[in-house]
């Protein structure tokens, strides 16, 4: 199962689990774009692909979807919690119904979606979860400061998970960096002009993480310069690091607004 599999990261997630002959289960809100994107599945790889609407930042929502499944006779050997989305801008100025369903997503929804498929998966002995996280996870964020604050809880939950599970159940956190998808029209949030040559193919960052899950690591960061950056910050006091990023944030905004 790929959860937000109807645009993004999750369309080419789903497609490198096709690829490697697995049926699929793709889950997001919308009917009608998780439909073409399964019908262009089954048309390439010729695997089984199965559709759930739903939307993951309601709450019960992982429950529901836990119900479908089951009486549509589904289980599941993979689960790819890929659904997040991200709220940039002054914490305080943040909408705070949408900072609700934020962490809902982010963080509720996977933790119980992971609790679910984990212990059934345990019990089997045997499955796979891989849960995507993003570079935010490696430092404090300023003016991404919520959104940064939920992937650093999906990089410590499933690292703890991959010793908890293993070895016969591996849990991996893909940590993408920046990417082309829609992350920055959903977030407002603007790539800064000194990180756009970071900016990695989602199909690419895809592959990765699939190849780090398959391999049963406990996390893995896509791409080189992002690996860099991440072991930087691990060497840089934190409220350095955030000061550092604020101002990074702060400029760029400037220069836009």
């Amino acid at each position: 199962m790929v959860t937000g599999a109807s645009g993004g990261l999750g369309v080419d997630l789903a497609r490198g689990l096709a690829a490697r002959g697995y049926g699929l289960v793709l889950t997001a809100r919308g009917a009608s774009a998780l439909e073409a994107v399964a019908a262009d599945i089954r048309r390439d790889f010729k695997v089984e692909v199965a559709i759930e609407a739903l939307d993951l930042s309601v709450s019960g929502s992982a429950a529901l979807l836990r119900d479908r499944l089951d009486q549509r006779g589904i289980d599941l050997g993979i689960v790819v919690n890929n659904a997040g989305f991200g709220i940039s801008g002054a914490f305080v100025d943040n909408d705070t119904d949408r900072l609700g369903e934020m962490l809902q997503l982010n963080i509720v929804s996977l933790t119980e979606l992971s609790h679910i498929y984990g212990r059934r998966m345990a019990a089997r002995g045997a499955g796979r979860i891989l849960l995507v996280g993003s570079m935010a996870s490696y430092q404090p964020d300023p003016l991404l400061a919520a959104y940064g604050a939920s992937k650093a809880y999906v990089l410590w939950l499933g690292e703890a998970l991959n010793v908890e599970l293993g070895p016969k159940v591996t849990v991996t956190v893909l940590s993408p960096g920046l990417m082309d998808t829609g992350f920055n029209a959903a977030s407002g949030y603007e790539t800064p002009e000194g990180l756009r040559a970071m900016i990695l193919p989602p199909a690419k960052v895809a592959e990765i993480g699939l190849r780090a899950l398959f391999a049963g690591k406990p996390s893995v960061i896509a791409g080189r310069l992002n690996r860099l950056m991440a072991f930087s910050s691990w060497l840089m006091p934190r409220h350095l690091s955030a000061r550092t990023t604020f101002r990074l944030g702060a400029t760029q905004a400037g220069a836009h607004g």
